[in-house]
């Protein structure tokens, strides 16, 4: 393993970091790319890098769906985890922000991979919305089985609706294109796709209350705090610490053979409301003293997805319970960034201003009584 050298895209986000920091206490050599050279500086210099420093390259690609992008980080690649993919913040332009560069990231990615006889695997991640259609992610749909190997049939096409509707069709055509690369290009390498859910778990970038409340955890931050935002949302979680492990996993030819596709959702079943007991149980001081209210609600569309997969190859993955204690961990970082109650409050995931008032009142008091 002391040879082989890991390339992963991505490192400067939440599931990025946490597969560079897996890859790099595996004991591989790792080589990330970032678009800024201050990134660089950013990640060398993080505590948790500091053991491994001497394990990472970095080198910067000011834009990854660029024809060429990754031909001169690839040199002596053994395998790539590629990360990057952009996420369903709001724009004025999805196609253009969104669309293309999650689907010219990939392709990018893979046709520079041809040309290195070193590299033997890209492992990327996809989502378990790219198996789902627009309507069946709102709406759900559980008498159908959703494997890995589901497509959505018809693709999306334009108009693409929405920042969260242009995510869910950029991983449905980035996996698409994924596979007609592979039918076509009959690769020297395989590929491995993961399709989490929304992903939960500690940021370890997170050097403010924004940060915390960033992505797939705010969901869970909202309803704690009492958020109850519109819609519905596809009903699986993936914690970060399990898709990190088998993000790396992945990269072991005896453990995957050849290029699948797995679905890597929690064990057992959920509704995201459920948070609201798991904190009433886990933290009931908190609870008690009013710093945490609980009481909201998102809502849960149920797909009938099949991680059976995944489960044998990777083992079973964590509860939604497992993944929610991240939260008394939090309590830590939240201290450490002082108001993230009342920031995360303002989150657009959760924005109520019946809320509000709340967290004025609380601040940081919800990081001391968890």
């Amino acid at each position: 393993m002391d040879q082989e050298l890991v390339f992963i895209t991505g490192a400067t986000g939440f599931v990025g970091f946490a597969v560079l920091l897996q890859a790099l206490r595996t004991g591989y050599r790792v080589r990330i790319s970032v678009r800024r050279e201050s990134q660089a500086e950013e990640i060398k210099q993080h505590a948790k890098i500091q053991p491994y420093v001497s394990s990472l390259q970095v080198i910067v690609i000011p834009d990854i769906t660029a024809d060429g992008a990754f031909d001169t980080a690839l040199e002596g690649v053994t395998y790539i985890e590629h990360v990057a993919s952009p996420l369903p913040n709001p724009t004025d332009n999805v196609e253009r922000d969104i669309i293309i560069p999650a689907i010219r990231g990939t392709i990018s990615i893979l046709i520079s991979s041809l040309k290195f006889p070193s590299i033997r695997r890209v492992v990327i991640t996809s989502s378990v919305v790219a198996i789902l259609s627009d309507a069946v992610a709102s709406n759900g749909d559980s008498t159908t089985l959703y494997t890995p190997n589901t497509r959505v049939d018809p693709p999306p096409t334009s108009p693409y609706g929405n920042a969260g509707s242009a995510y869910r069709a950029a991983k449905a055509l980035a996996l698409l294109a994924t596979d007609n690369f592979l039918k076509e290009k009959k690769p020297h390498f395989s590929i491995v796709n993961l399709m989490p859910g929304y992903v939960i778990g500690a940021n370890e970038l997170a050097t403010s209350p924004a940060k915390l409340a960033e992505g797939s955890n705010a969901l869970v931050i909202g309803i704690i705090l009492g958020g109850k935002p519109p819609g519905n949302r596809p009903c699986s979680i993936t914690d970060v610490r399990d898709l990190a492990r088998v993000h790396v996993e992945a990269l072991d030819e005896s453990k995957v053979r050849e290029s699948s596709s797995f679905i890597l959702k929690q064990s057992g079943e959920l509704t995201f409301d459920d948070a609201n007991d798991i904190v009433r149980k886990h933290f009931p001081a908190a609870v008690a003293s009013g710093i945490v209210p609980l009481g909201g609600s998102i809502g849960s569309a149920f797909q009938n997805l099949d991680g059976s997969a995944a489960d044998k190859v990777f083992g079973t993955l964590r509860s939604y319970e497992e993944a929610v204690g991240w939260y008394k961990e939090a309590r830590v970082e939240a201290a450490r960034c002082k108001t993230f109650a009342r920031t995360a409050a303002q989150h657009s995931v959760f924005n109520d201003s019946s809320i509000q008032t709340t967290y004025d009142q609380t601040q940081e008091n919800w990081a001391i009584g968890m």
